[in-house]
């Protein structure tokens, strides 16, 4: 139910959001696509089943998550009219963890054995 609502939150302020919520938003989408492509592909047996790959999908798609559950909070918060500094500081630090781990989920198709570990 929070992730919908994340993303229901973030979609709807297509002309109200600043810069942050709207860098925010693109960074969990884009992520997200890759790591349901990833998952889907893993699934499929396009990617091995291994413990290498399992991981690297499974910690893209704990740090989404975190990123997402952020972004709720922060959501709520602004709803409430309160200081979101420290809350900033919450979804930044999730979300700065993404990119790394996306290298890591895409480095899966050109060395599917190990990826980017």
């Amino acid at each position: 139910m929070k992730k919908f609502l994340a993303f229901a939150v973030l979609a709807l302020c297509v002309t109200g959001c600043t810069s942050f919520e709207r860098q925010a938003f693109q960074t969990l989408s884009t992520s997200k696509a890759v790591i349901d492509t990833a998952q889907t592909d893993y699934e499929a047996r396009t990617l091995p089943h291994n413990a290498c790959a399992y991981t690297i999908i499974n910690d893209a798609k704990a740090a989404q998550t975190a990123g997402v559950n952020a972004m709720v909070v922060y959501e709520e918060e602004k709803a409430a009219k309160a200081d979101l500094t420290a809350q900033t500081a919450v979804v930044t630090s999730t979300l700065v963890q993404l990119p790394a781990l996306i290298v890591k989920v895409k480095s899966l198709y050109s060395n599917p054995n190990c990826g980017g570990k």
